[in-house]
């Protein structure tokens, strides 16, 4: 390549350092843009060569015959074709027409549609003319740039080794069918990338997502090892628990224990049922029995513990929060319940939440802005453009408005506004159509018209949607009646758009042209029926009625244009746009999913029969679903369970789907989603404005000021007319001189009122200021004053200097009182947990809780009353209820407790009472920070909520519909015994044979059952039973059979598509957005721009750091010794050796292990915990009383349980519950160390540092959903506390009668893990079925006990709590988890990284080894230079004394004095300002400080230890100048005995001076 650059005389221009700079950063970053843009710049000859800015041409004479030479390597290709060869060259020429690469597309395609078509001997007669044809075109790419020797050959491409992979395994499909020929085949599927590879958007996007994977490791590795520490724990917690079971026998009979198969449960602390027997075969040493755990109960033996692999399958599962219950479950009915809950909330919470939405932050990372500082010149350049473009496109703009606001007030003579309930399209407004309009374009342009085709649209809609099971044959008449209108109208519609638009100009519209061929599909259909002589209105085929549903779509059409939904308007535009920004990705998701499906068809077909699957891979269609399923996170590991006990391939194909489909794909596209949809959010919403309701009643107000300056001025005359009537004529002449000034006052701003949509389009403000401070004078009175000051008094009696209401203020802000009122809350949470439904109201216990109600009520009261008499009740910002809403909640629940001391209802009250408890988010916020954010987020995220919801829950209707037209009364089934089953037939059969014909709970009777039951499908997990109920019925009163029609599967996914993928992603959008909007404004950051924000949080950075110590070696032998054993280097290595040992060892147990084997590795063990017991005891002795890592203690405390464990914990406990779980914690403590040895690596350590720094934010989050968790406990032990047991809230693991189960309960829903099956029992009434009883109260529980009915209360409890907690609360934690990650992205990648600041702390610790935080001046003349050089300030700049000297004086640092009278300067203010000038000479930014705000004051401790001079360090080359003239005077020994100090002191106070007089000149 150097050799064809000299011939051509290429030069390489050199470029200047930021734009390399910019460059690498480019480099190194995702490149996750092309997967949205689809455009990647080919780095060829011709694009090179077309960058004069990096190269340069001398002779152009030879560039074809070298770019040939080049593009073809000199070799002979087959070692016969020179690069010369007349047949080479013709091929080459071949390859590269774009109609070869048109064939090569059509092959590709042909190629895999045998892949979807069953094995037979036509797809093998396909594959083979397929894959000679590809044989063609290998020989022609090798011809053409060789075959494997050549730098450019064919086997050097990726793309070609994938196709020539294909070619060969192709030719095995006539190998004998066996295990490894299968896996042979399975290669020959390869060929799809073929297909891949010939689109070239396709190829680009693929590209760019397996290049993503590079920046994955940031997260990916800490995953990795966190799943391996949970699973090493969980070894050691569960090994061999799954073999306990509840046996026939007491004892084995014949070395045979049988377990019972009705009890498909693990026992221990389960008690099992009369007359079985809990035990294990591993205890009484008996060989394991395979087949008594291979059901569904035990997902057929593979959910275990018992080795490490198993162990690691059923932590990945955690990963994507599936199943995890139903593990748990599982695992605590033979562990002790709360080790076994706090094992997998700890891990679910870690890795389902905190991890698992790293992954998210790190995709959505790549979107956000790095550093401001850095990128100051790039957006300069950026906004000088867009205010160009913004400019042009504004005055193109402001004509076409001016000339269509006068035509329109010509139109309108003098009306008051231009008010439209519509957004119109004024870009599109023909000028001469304008000038001449003509009647059809009055009709267009008629409000009145665009709101009757609105009234139309929503009159069709709410004809189709007002349908329901039974209901009366009249009354759906005459709604088809309305909808046979409603179409014939639409006729009016389209001639009307199409004269007045023009057909072309109509058209140009997206949403028209769905509009259209809505209506067209009525205009069809019409024309169908009329045809084939069918009835046109009155027709129930339900193919019609499909078709005659389609126009409910035409509602997104007037929201779309419907100002006054402005919100949902907004939301269905940015979406739109959202989805077809993203059509691209979409498009590859098609391709993965595709892929997967064929792979997964070739593995897995006809391993197992339909009849026992759900979800199988025998033909394409169903493995297309199957493969769906797994990117939905629906429920894939029953099916890789299932097929994993016939093939170990399914285990490998579903891991690597899940990884690379699921988790890596998925999160992928929801940070798209979120980042596209929040941009679209802001240009949408820039381009849409409100309707403005003050413009509106602008006259009305007007009227009413005129009104009021009247009735003054008349007040005015009246006063005046009493005193002597010669200054009554003076004074009235006055007074009426200036009522006709106010009139005209007035009426000119009636005139402008009138006009003012005109002023601000040409921008004219016309309004006199002297008129309106006239017009304020005339209407502010003493009356004003005084209702100002008397609105300030409290109870209208204390003024703000009373002196009770002084002390009382006091009072309230001490903080004993607010302690107190604490301990209230805390009273008040206790006695909210033991009143429960099961409390007998005769019980001692319950008078005291009454008593202490009684006592908090009045203590409320008496709180409240003292802040009104502090603050007012509710006049002014600043009273009680105003000021915060949690005051407003307090005093709602002290009121409703006044109450329950005369009328209790226990359930209402108790609700109320537990509000209580978020009073502690105030007491939070106050405390910490980040729970301060989310709680003002959380206010803020339901506003945001409401809006959202509705549009939600339109689409939900509108999608609903469909479903309830084809499945309404469908869904029910005949409950009897199975044995009757096969006779029945339809509902009369069930009836007859003594059945009861049951209805769905969660069905499609009507839009609203409908609309339930698909916001249910979009936020839960294991939906899959709502979908096998919906394909398998078969009609209405016809017994339903399951895999009847499987093509619901597809109204499903679809809509899984809409409601999770795009609904549920809008949310966490919104609430992304909100919380980051809600911390930029909390933190007072919302005036300043990127820069100064960047710069506050390096300041705030630099100001958390502390001066590091160097610690110096003890003088002591011993110590010496301690301190080489603790701190040498080579002992490091071995004490690591010794952790990573340990690691090995205790993953190496597993169950029925050889017992020689199992006691070597204890054996091993115990003396791993001993040296590391050395080890920690060596570095506590060395680091005594110095300051230790937070890391150090925990060592310590967990070497302390370790050897508890192995030497004291087996003499005084024999209880396996208390052994298993000491050595859970025991080893998970062991595992812990590994933080020495990931530290020993820098970019381990940071990929964990990413961990950390996100968990503060979590636990502020953990905080706000135990409160919330919390009052729905026990709102819900109150409604479902007494419920029967049932299928799911069967009494142990799911129910309501404990508040820690009912926790765990609510956890379970909000995880989506199937929590439609709870609302399914909770609503459960009585029926044939289900006999139960109306338990109201204890006395009731206590005749009936747990035989309690469903209340349809549940319905408000759980989706109000699914709305609140998983769609606000969860979508916050996810956006803390996002701002805490952007944080931490922005402190590495921003103009000074903290790894620069460690520098700093290394370079200050070699002047300051003992961290005091002070430096002479003469340690800081030479940190200085090693500092700015370190943050990137040429070091030619600072050798010159001269602009040292300048440097030092641009600092401005205080110096300071120590106690001996020594000057120098502190820690943190040389630090701020040496970056803050970096900053500014490095990236040539000159406003990181903002007047208006300075960002966190920080006092530090060691401040008060230095006393500051008046002198800084622009003064210090007169103090070093000072000091040498005085060495200078005394060396020469010519008598001077003094030195006047004072004059010298005297002459840096007047530089001092000077040099402030100076900035005041400046500024």
């Amino acid at each position: 390549m150097s050799s064809t650059f000299k011939k051509l005389g290429i030069e390489y221009k050199e470029l200047p350092q930021s734009q390399v700079d910019e460059a690498i950063y480019s480099i190194q970053s995702m490149r996750l843009e092309q997967i949205l843009i689809s455009e990647g710049e080919i780095f060829d000859w011709q694009n090179l060569l077309n960058r004069p800015d990096l190269v340069s041409l001398k002779y152009p004479d030879k560039l074809g015959t070298l770019m040939m030479q080049n593009e073809s390597n000199t070799s002979n290709s087959f070692f016969i074709f020179d690069i010369n060869n007349p047949f080479r060259i013709k091929v080459i020429a071949t390859i590269k027409s774009k109609k070869y690469q048109q064939i090569y597309l059509i092959v590709a395609i042909i190629g895999i549609i045998p892949f979807c078509m069953e094995d037979s001997k036509i797809t093998q007669g396909i594959e083979i003319v397929i894959n000679c044809i590809l044989a063609i075109d290998i020989i022609l790419k090798s011809i053409a740039n060789g075959f494997i020797f050549s730098k450019k050959s064919y086997l050097k491409n990726i793309w070609n080794i994938l196709n020539f992979v294909a070619f060969l395994f192709t030719w095995f499909l006539f190998l004998a069918n066996s295990k490894i020929s299968e896996i042979i085949k399975t290669i020959r599927f390869l060929r799809i990338f073929r297909f891949i590879e010939e689109v070239s958007i396709l190829k680009i996007q693929f590209n760019a997502y397996v290049g993503s994977f590079l920046r994955v490791k940031s997260v990916l590795i800490p995953i990795f090892l966190v799943m391996i520490y949970f699973s090493i724990i969980g070894l050691h917690l569960f090994i061999g628990l799954t073999e306990r079971r509840c046996r026939i026998t007491q004892q084995p009979v014949n070395n045979t224990w049988i377990a019972d198969p009705n009890i498909q449960k693990l026992c221990g602390i389960w008690e099992c049922p009369e007359n079985t027997f809990c035990g294990s075969l591993l205890d009484q040493n008996l060989p394991r029995n395979e087949t008594e755990n291979d059901v569904e109960a035990f997902n057929w033996n593979f959910t275990r513990f018992d080795d490490f692999f198993h162990s690691f399958l059923v932590v990945f599962t955690f990963l994507n929060v599936t199943g995890w219950s139903g593990t748990t479950f599982m695992f605590w009915k033979a562990m002790t319940t709360y080790v076994t809950a706090t094992y997998f909330l700890i891990m679910i919470l870690l890795m389902a939440f905190i991890l698992s939405n790293l992954l998210l932050a790190l995709f959505y990372e790549s979107f956000m802005e790095k550093s401001s500082i850095k990128n100051t010149q790039k957006k300069l350049k950026q906004e000088q453009q867009q205010i160009e473009e913004e400019i042009k496109r504004k005055n193109q703009q402001q004509l076409i408005n001016r000339l269509s606001v006068i035509s329109k007030q010509k139109e309108k003579g003098n009306q008051i506004s231009n008010f439209s309930i519509y957004f119109t399209e004024e870009q599109n407004i023909n000028i001469k159509e304008s000038e001449k309009e003509v009647f059809i374009n009055k009709i267009l342009n008629s409000p009145k018209i665009s709101v009757l085709n609105t009234l139309f649209v929503f009159l069709s809609a709410f004809a189709i949607a007002y349908d329901y099971d039974g209901i009366p044959k009249i009354q759906y008449q005459r709604l088809q009646l309305i909808d046979f209108i409603c179409i014939l109208y639409t006729f009016f519609e389209i001639v009307i758009q199409f004269c007045g638009r023009g057909i072309q100009e109509f058209f140009s519209k997206r949403i028209n042209v769905f509009d259209f061929l809505i209506i067209f599909s009525q205009w069809a259909l019409i024309f169908f029926l009329v045809c084939f002589d069918q009835a046109i209105i009155y027709n129930n085929n339900r193919v019609i009625i499909i078709i005659k549903s389609l126009k409910i779509l035409r509602i997104f059409k007037s929201l779309f244009f419907a100002k006054v939904f402005y919100t949902i308007a907004v939301l269905i535009r940015s979406l739109i746009s959202t989805v077809i920004a993203l059509k691209k990705i979409l498009f590859l998701w098609i391709c993965l999913i595709f892929l997967m499906s064929v792979f997964g068809k070739q593995l897995l077909q006809y391993k197992m029969s339909e009849q026992n699957m759900t979800i199988y891979y025998d033909d394409f269609g169903s493995a297309l679903m199957a493969v769906i399923n797994i990117f939905y996170n629906e429920e894939w590991h029953i099916t890789m369970y299932k097929y994993g006990r016939h093939t170990q391939a399914s285990i490998v194909f579903y891991i690597i789907c899940v990884v690379f489909g699921q988790i890596f794909f998925i999160r992928l596209l929801t940070a798209i989603f979120l980042n596209e949809f929040s941009l679209q959010i802001e240009t949408v919403q820039t381009s849409l404005k409100p309707i403005d309701y003050k413009k509106i009643f602008s006259y009305k107000q007007v009227k009413i000021e005129n009104k009021e300056c009247e009735s003054k001025l008349e007040l005015v005359q009246q006063v005046s007319k009493e005193k002597n009537t010669e200054s009554n004529n003076q004074k009235g002449l006055k007074l009426n001189r200036q009522k006709r000034k106010t009139n005209s006052i007035i009426n000119n701003q009636v005139l402008q009122s009138s006009f003012q949509n005109l002023d601000e389009n040409f921008n004219v403000n016309q309004e006199n200021p002297q008129q309106e401070s006239s017009k304020q004078q005339v209407i502010k009175s003493d009356a004003g004053i005084k209702q100002e000051e008397f609105q300030n008094k409290t109870l209208f009696m204390f003024s703000e200097k009373h002196p009770l209401r002084i002390r009382v203020k006091s009072l309230i802000e001490n903080l004993p009182f607010r302690v107190f009122l604490i301990i209230l809350v805390l009273i008040c949470v206790v006695r909210t947990i033991l009143l429960t439904p099961f409390l007998n109201p005769e019980s001692y216990l319950f008078s005291i809780l009454q008593t202490v109600h009684l006592v908090n009520t009045i203590l409320f009261c008496i709180q409240i009353s003292l802040n009104i008499l502090s603050d007012g009740l509710i006049i002014g910002k600043e009273s009680y209820l105003q000021k915060s809403p949690y005051n407003t909640l307090n005093f709602l629940i002290t009121t409703m407790d006044i109450v329950a001391i005369f009328n209790y209802n226990k359930l209402i009250f108790n609700l109320f009472s537990s509000l209580r408890i978020l009073e502690f988010i105030r007491i939070g916020a106050e405390l910490n920070q980040n729970i301060n954010y989310v709680s003002q987020a959380l206010m803020k995220a339901f506003q945001t909520m409401i809006q959202l919801s509705i549009f939600c829950f339109v689409i939900l209707l509108v999608y609903g519909i469909f479903a309830t037209k084809l499945l309404k009364g469908s869904l029910y089934y005949c409950s009897m015994p199975n044995q009757f089953q096969g006779l029945v037939n339809d509902k009369w059969d069930c009836m007859d044979n003594g059945g009861s014909w049951i209805n769905k709970i969660l069905g499609f009777d009507n839009v609203f059952d409908s609309a339930l039951t698909l916001f249910i499908t979009a936020t839960t997990e294991a939906w899959l039973p709502i979908l096998i109920d919906t394909w398998s019925s078969r009609g209405k009163d016809l017994v339903p059979i399951n895999n009847h029609n499987r093509w619901w599967a597809v109204y499903f996914q679809v809509f899984f598509f809409i409601g999770n993928i795009c609904m549920l992603n809008m949310f966490i959008s919104l609430v992304v957005n909100t919380y980051q909007e809600t911390k930029i404004k909390a933190q007072g950051m919302s005036e300043l721009n990127g820069n100064q924000r960047e710069w506050l949080q390096i300041k705030n950075s630099i100001n958390n750091l502390t001066p590091r110590v160097n610690y110096e070696l003890p003088k002591n032998k011993i110590l010496k010794l301690f301190y080489y054993f603790a701190e040498s280097k080579k002992l490091k290595y071995f004490w690591h050796t010794i952790i990573g040992i340990n690691t090995i060892i205790l993953s190496l147990f597993y169950t029925r292990q050889n017992e020689i084997f199992r006691n070597i590795l204890m054996t091993i063990n115990q003396y791993c915990i001993l040296i590391s017991a050395i080890e920690i005891s060596v570095r506590f002795i060395v680091k005594y009383g110095k300051k230790r890592d937070v890391f150090q203690i925990i060592d310590c405390f967990g070497i302390i349980l370790n050897l508890f464990d192995l030497f004291i914990l087996h003499e005084i406990s024999q209880n396996f519950y208390i052994i298993r779980s000491f050595k859970a914690v025991s080893v998970a403590f062991q595992l812990l160390r590994n933080y020495y040895i990931i530290r020993r690596f820098p970019e381990l350590e940071k990929l964990f540092n990413t961990i950390f720094s996100v968990i503060p934010s979590a636990l502020a989050m953990i905080f706000i959903m135990a409160l919330f968790l919390f009052i729905y406990a026990s709102l819900g032990m109150d409604l479902f506390g007494y419920l029967r047991p049932q299928n799911y809230i069967e009494g142990f693991d799911l129910h309501f009668r404990t508040f820690t189960t009912a926790m765990f309960s609510l956890i379970r829903v909000a995880s989506s893990e199937q929590w439609w099956a709870l609302l399914v029992d909770s609503v459960h009434t009585r029926t044939p079925d289900f006999a139960c009883i109306y338990i109201n109260d204890y006395q009731n529980y206590q005749t009936h006990g747990f035989n309690g009915c469903g209340t349809y209360w549940a319905y408000a409890y759980y989706i109000s709590f699914h709305l609140i907690f998983s769609l606000v609360i969860l979508n916050l934690f996810i956006a803390s988890i996002l701002g805490a990650y952007e944080e931490h992205v922005k402190s590495e990648q921003s103009a000074i990284s903290k790894y620069q600041l460690h520098d700093v702390l290394n370079y200050w610790a070699q002047y300051d080894p003992k961290g005091i935080g002070f430096l002479n001046y003469k340690q800081f003349w030479k940190l200085s230079s090693e500092i700015a050089i370190c943050f990137g300030v040429p070091v030619k700049e600072l050798y010159d004394p001269a602009n040292k000297t300048n440097f030092l004086r641009a600092l401005h640092i205080p110096l300071y004095e120590d106690k001996d009278g020594l000057m120098g300067y502190l820690f943190h203010d040389v630090i701020v300002s040496l970056t803050k000038l970096s900053v500014e000479l490095k990236y040539g930014v000159k406003d990181l400080e903002s007047s208006s705000y300075k960002g966190k004051e920080f006092l530090h401790d060691y401040y008060k230890l230095f006393e500051k001079t008046p002198y800084n360090s622009g003064q210090m080359s007169s103090i070093i100048f000072i000091q040498g003239k005085i060495r200078t005077i005394r060396n020469r020994k010519k008598g001077i005995k003094f030195l006047n100090i004072e004059a010298l002191k005297q002459e840096l106070q007047n530089q001092n001076d000077a040099e402030r007089s100076g900035q005041d000149n400046e500024n």
